[in-house]
């Protein structure tokens, strides 16, 4: 049988799905919704790659299913698969580490890498954690070249003094131009450490001049936080509660120790039954051991502080809201400081084109402090304390019968003045904000309107109470002085800005117009004899003897302004700037004026030279700037001759009283803008991979045509005042230097920051103070409380060269005749040198006219800080050491001078004394005397009295405990973190003892305050 079959047909082939590749598009933006140009965007695997536009776009060809990796330096690098959409949009976030590799400059920021002029900047990351009320206290020791002096520690008021580069001018104001986000404001002390993103410190010219009217002591911008685009709500809670007690405190010597001195000073002033009973306690109502130090201040004061914060945003907005708190409880009774602060900074992008950024701020503060009864010569709680430094201990508090003491004259001690119903209280209301528009017109052009200000309202009420001492002596009549203040800023600006990338070469155009206008009035008002300390309304006291005062003023710039950039290849730079300035606080002929700038930098290390052989050098960058700055910062009306009003100058007409105006001050009608020339050159490195990071910088600033008074310089026979006048010529040189090391040690990560400056300030011209002193120096003796000379810095002590002390009698008789100082040249007084005499030689007499010398300067030479961090698993830990070193300090009238107008010893002073029992020649303090106000031949500013104002300090530390990423998962959070923190821990000085380096006081001051802190962080 034959069987016929099909041929089995071969198996199929299996089915090919051809991939074809396609056209990825998109954008990159940063967290704002910036568009971030020079994206590397590359295809995992393989060569295909690009580079975003300017305007953050890439078309990338791509296949289904392949990974995209988006990397820049500064951001954290991104992957993403392909899928079937071929539009894809990314957002990148900074790395943590890399914030400080964008530096926020004026209108605008830059790359570290790319930045040629000198800035400093910290991140927030060195503020937010900080348990310091006043902002300007986070920011000492941190950067070169910036100087942050805090004299005192009362609360509401205890911001430090800073300087940029040194004193600037000995007659404007030289105080730094202050911005928070690119408005201007007066001071930046009421924002909230929490909300702050960066500071920036603008030093040198081609930074600066962009802001060219004030520039001319430096610039500080202040940057808050932003919400970023996430899709997310994030809250955050930062807090903290702690106690706070001085870093120093004076101490009194016991009762039947100041008798002694007594005693010394005054022989038989106390017998010794006297001094037995002021040992044992047996009649305490006339032989008390008070301690005034002990009943006026307490023991601590507690300070907390709690922030939340909620940010959010997507690719059309972003928000960041926050709310602050802080309250200060001072260490003297019912001294206390409270502020609320609110943010909202809102970014909207109305269209691809149109952004619109929107930023209010609020804050309210409340200040109370004690203050004294009525009918004291004084009204103030300084001036409380500077009594406790001043009362010796032998007046008693309380009586035995429950009545006050009396004290030295019959008006009460300084605890019975602070059991008083007298009160100061003042309130501030700060509104602040801007609107900012941007339009990316076409690739490359932006322009941008900007307008803002700020509303500032205060009032204060100081009620002097009466109060009952005992059945002779009640205190009165009641007082009260009530004032209010209203001021307000604003500013319409319009900038337009153009960047353009040809092959290698780079620029960046920036024009741009401001106008600024401040206003401000007050008034204020006096009533006294109140029916009663409770009721405090103005409408209550008499209407007899009352009084009202009131003022107004006002002062408007209009600038225009421009900035060119150049780079080529991110390896040479150049820059240039101008601002045209006009400032209503000058005349017509003189109101504008021009500040250039200019900057060069080369990037050595991106040399072939460098890169092929010098592998160890990572960023090696030299960089040069000149130019001119101004300062502006007079009285508001200094060129005109104006008739000055007030209850003062009112006189009686018949039985009326008619409103008088006088002419007060002789005005220059030629006054023209104080300028500063700066040049600065410097270097900056990164070694090793990024171990090593450094700079060191050289500068010299030129300040000239000085607007000062010269009134020490003109007899007062004219019968006037003598205004402001361009006078004058100051210069300060000197070097930065900072120093970086980060590490990783398997899980152990560590950080090393050093910076050190050195600050030269001398004096070149004083005007028409240049006058020759018979002792050959040239400048003005009596100029505002502070001599000035040709060759010396400002700010300094002036005053004889002591030479140990008299031991014996026999000597003083062979000693130079000191009688014109007032000296008796008794044992134990000081001796003083014979430096000169009409001849040129010393001619056997010291006297105020040959023989002074220049003593030493209130501004440090040198001022460095030391920023430690580390991190071990959960564990962190940041130490911060910041002091200074060649500057004097010296401490006058209560505070260095044992029983000056009454005044008690201070227990260095006893302790240190010479005495014929301890004729040593360089005993600290001489023989014990009576000092009246006008003061004796010892008290006389001399070398002596000097003291080494140098000291190292433990500014902040902080231990940190994170919980581990499985235990936040498990509690549903994103983040905890516990700390424990201390400011001012501890201080390394040769001051006097009970006293803080910082301190330059004749007693009346606040003492600088040390804190402990517990804090928590948590984030969701």
């Amino acid at each position: 049988m034959i069987v016929v079959a099909r041929k089995p047909e071969p198996p199929a082939a299996p089915a090919v799905t051809t991939v074809v590749p396609a056209d990825i598009r998109g954008t990159v933006k940063d967290e704002q919704g910036n568009p971030v140009p020079g994206v590397s965007v590359g295809v995992v695997g393989t060569a295909r790659g690009t580079i975003t536009d300017a305007q953050g776009a890439f078309v990338l060809r791509a296949n289904a299913g392949e990974t995209l990796k988006f990397s820049i330096l500064g951001y954290k690098p991104y992957t993403v698969q392909v899928g079937t959409d071929n539009t894809l949009n990314v957002v990148l976030h900074p790395e943590a580490s890399a914030i400080s590799e964008v530096v926020v400059v004026g209108y605008g920021t830059q790359k570290k890498s790319q930045l040629i002029g000198s800035v400093s900047q910290i991140n927030a990351e060195k503020v937010n954690n900080r348990t310091v009320p006043q902002l300007s206290n986070a920011l000492t020791g941190q950067m070169p070249g910036v100087t942050v002096i805090q004299r005192s520690g009362r609360p509401g008021a205890a911001g430090g003094e800073i300087q940029v580069r040194g004193v600037g001018s000995f007659g404007a104001g030289p105080g730094a131009l202050i911005l928070v986000d690119g408005i201007p404001v007066n001071s930046f002390n009421d924002v909230n450490p929490n909300d702050v993103e960066a500071v920036s410190v603008l030093k040198d010219a081609s930074s600066a001049a962009i802001y060219g009217a004030r520039a001319a002591n430096g610039v500080i911008l202040i940057t808050t936080k932003s919400g970023s685009a996430t899709g997310k709500l994030k809250v955050n809670y930062n807090g903290y509660v702690g106690t706070q007690k001085p870093t120093a405190l004076p101490q009194s010597v016991n009762s039947w120790e100041f008798a002694q001195a007594m005693n010394e000073a005054v022989p038989g002033s106390y017998s010794e039954a006297e001094i037995q009973q002021f040992k044992d306690g047996s009649n305490p109502d006339n032989y008390p051991n008070s301690n005034f130090y002990k009943d006026f201040f307490k023991p601590y004061g507690i300070q907390t502080g709690h922030n939340i914060s909620l940010a959010n945003g997507n690719q059309i907005s972003q928000y960041q809201l926050s709310f602050g708190y802080i309250r200060q409880n001072g260490i003297v009774a019912r001294n206390s400081y409270d502020r609320y602060n609110v943010r909202l900074n809102l970014l909207t992008n109305i269209t691809r084109k149109l952004k619109l950024t929107t930023r209010i701020a609020s804050s309210l503060s409340t200040t109370n402090e004690p203050a004294p009864p009525a009918t004291l010569d004084f009204n103030n709680m300084l001036d409380m304390i500077g009594q406790v430094v001043r009362y010796s201990p032998i007046y008693p508090i309380r009586m035995s019968n429950g009545d006050w003491g009396v004290g030295i004259n019959g008006k009460g001690t300084p605890v019975s003045n602070l059991e008083s119903e007298s009160f100061y209280k003042e309130k501030g209301i700060d509104l602040n904000g801007n609107l900012r528009l941007d339009w990316n017109v076409v690739e490359g052009l932006k322009l941008s309107a900007v307008g803002g200000g700020y509303i500032n309202y205060g009032d204060n009420k100081r009620f002097l109470a009466s109060q009952y001492l005992n059945n002779i002596t009640t205190l009165g009549p009641s007082t009260l002085t009530q004032g209010n203040r209203n001021s307000n800023y604003k500013t319409m600006q319009a900038l337009a800005e153009y960047n353009k990338r040809l092959d290698k070469h780079s620029f960046t155009v920036l024009g741009g117009y401001s106008f600024e206008e401040f206003v401000i009035d007050s008034v204020s008002a006096f009533r006294r004899n109140f029916p009663g300390n409770t009721l405090t309304s103005i409408n209550l006291g008499s209407a007899d003897g009352q009084t009202n005062d009131g003022g107004a003023a006002a002062w408007a710039l209009s600038s225009f302004f421009g900035r060119l950039q150049y780079n080529f290849n991110s390896k040479y730079f150049a820059e240039g700037v101008l601002r045209y300035d006009g400032s209503s606080r000058f005349p017509a002929t003189k109101k504008y004026a021009f500040f250039p700038a200019m900057a060069l930098g080369w990037r050595i290390s991106e040399e072939p030279f460098m890169k092929d052989n010098v592998k160890w050098v990572d960023e090696l960058k030299v960089k040069a700037s000149r130019g001119t700055l101004g300062n502006q910062n007079i009285a508001n009306y200094g060129w005109q001759n104006i008739m000055n009003a007030g209850t003062k100058y009112n006189y009686s007409f018949g039985d009326q009283v008619a409103t008088g105006v006088t002419l007060v001050d002789l005005a220059d009608p030629t006054l023209r803008w104080e300028s500063t020339r700066s040049t600065d050159v410097g270097v900056d490195f990164t070694l090793l991979r990024g171990l090593l990071t450094g700079s060191a910088t050289y500068f010299d600033k030129y300040t000239y045509d000085i607007l000062v008074s010269p009134g020490g310089s003109v007899s007062r026979v004219l019968g006037f005042n003598v205004g402001v006048k361009n006078s004058g010529k100051l210069k300060n040189t000197g070097w930065e230097f900072t120093l970086g090391h980060r590490n990783t040690v398997g899980k152990f990560s560590y950080n090393i920051d050093a910076n050190f400056s050195i600050i030269n300030n001398k004096v070149l011209d004083v005007g028409v103070g240049n006058v020759l002193q018979p002792n050959g120096l040239i400048g003005n003796v009596g100029n505002a409380g502070s001599p000035l000379f040709i060759g010396y810095p400002v700010n300094l002590y002036y005053g004889y060269v002591a030479d140990g002390l008299f031991v014996d009698a026999g000597e003083g008789a062979s000693w130079p005749d000191q009688s014109a100082l007032g000296s008796q040249k008794k044992p134990g007084d000081i001796r003083y040198k014979d430096i000169s005499g009409p001849d040129g030689k010393p001619d056997g007499k010291i006297t105020p006219a040959y023989d002074r010398v220049v003593l030493g300067s209130r501004i440090p030479r040198y001022t460095f800080g030391l920023n430690l961090g580390g991190k071990y698993r959960s564990f962190d830990l940041n130490v911060l050491m910041q002091g200074v070193a060649g500057v004097k300090g010296y401490l006058e009238g209560y505070a260095g001078i044992a029983l000056n107008n009454t005044a008690t010893v201070q227990r260095w002073q006893f302790d240190e004394r010479w005495t014929p029992e301890n004729p040593d020649r360089n005993a600290k303090y001489p023989r014990m005397e009576l000092v009246p106000n006008t003061g004796t031949g010892n008290t006389v500013q001399s070398s002596y009295w000097m003291l080494n104002g140098s000291y190292l300090r433990i500014k902040n530390i902080q231990l940190g405990y994170s919980l581990s990423p499985a235990a936040i998962r498990r509690i549903g959070i994103d983040g905890l973190r516990v700390s424990l923190a201390a400011e001012n821990l501890f201080t390394f000085s040769r001051y006097r003892k009970g006293w803080d380096p910082e301190v330059n006081t004749g007693g009346a001051y606040y003492p600088i305050l040390r804190n402990y802190t517990l804090g928590i962080n948590v984030s969701f």
